[in-house]
């Protein structure tokens, strides 16, 4: 995970390995190891790399960092403040996603009006600055290819029919101009859903991360990856039909107009 986070503010900087090479005074080769999560960065190599990326490399900052890299074995916790900002840097390192949300329409998606009730009514210890919540959410022209879950029950929580179907627009308009695709998943299907969002990254050089979001971030591979695999495929192999779950989506905006003009 901090190997690919690193590589995310990197490539957003538009700098090249070699000068990610420079700054740590290794080579390219032990760098790319490095990001690739083949090495352990030392807490100096995290605060020379953050420096070089323009962002702050404040102890806590390289702190968060080094307890991640640090944690041993397939799986680490991230509930430290900036968890939204790393979770987001992984996320554009991926070009396939999937993700599966029985809480609510997941970040990647969310509208702005949308993301501002959401996390106005959500009681979370860290809420990310406004800034973090834009720069998450894909572009309608994005490249990645995209599958979205969405338990049934995400379509019920509607406690402003307005700001629904403002979402709802931009989900069926995704589905159409990009590379997303958006499955429903029934409430009767019995698929258990996670606390929040089950998000499964797949990284350059068939590397796959599986992310556990809720007020916070939890990464896995190996083993414990192989358990939240089944519950992605089980909701998978649940899921309405595409075309199906667009028709349910425009029904449950035509629903959401009623509401607004009651």
């Amino acid at each position: 995970m901090v190997g690919t986070y690193l590589r995310a503010r990197r490539r957003r900087r538009g700098l090249l390995l070699r000068d990610a090479a420079r700054s740590l005074g290794w080579t390219t080769g032990a760098a790319a190891r490095l990001e690739a999560g083949q090495t352990v960065p030392s807490a100096d190599a995290l605060q020379r790399l953050l420096t070089a990326y323009g962002d702050p490399a404040t102890g806590d900052a390289v702190r968060a960092l080094w307890d991640l890299a640090h944690a041993g074995g397939d799986y680490a916790a991230d509930v430290a403040p900036g968890w939204f900002e790393r979770v987001a840097g992984c996320e554009f390192e991926a070009d396939r996603i999937t993700a599966f949300s029985a809480w609510n329409i997941p970040h990647l998606v969310q509208t702005e009006r949308y993301a501002t009730h959401w996390w106005t009514n959500t009681p979370v210890g860290h809420v990310p600055p406004p800034d973090a919540i834009a720069a998450r959410m894909l572009p309608a022209g994005h490249d990645k290819e995209v599958l979205l879950l969405l338990e049934e029950t995400v379509l019920l929580r509607r406690s402003d029919p307005a700001i629904m179907m403002e979402q709802l627009d931009h989900l069926l308009h995704l589905a159409e101009h990009s590379r997303t695709s958006i499955r429903i998943v029934p409430l009767h299907a019995g698929v258990i859903p996670p606390h929040g969002t089950l998000t499964v990254l797949g990284l350059p050089n068939q590397r796959c991360l599986h992310v556990e979001e809720a007020t916070a971030t939890i990464y896995s591979t190996g083993r414990p990856a192989a358990r939240l695999q089944y519950v992605i495929d089980s909701a998978v192999a649940a899921a309405l039909p595409t075309d199906t779950s667009l028709d349910l989506i425009r029904r449950t905006w035509a629903a959401c107009a009623r509401e607004a003009n009651q």
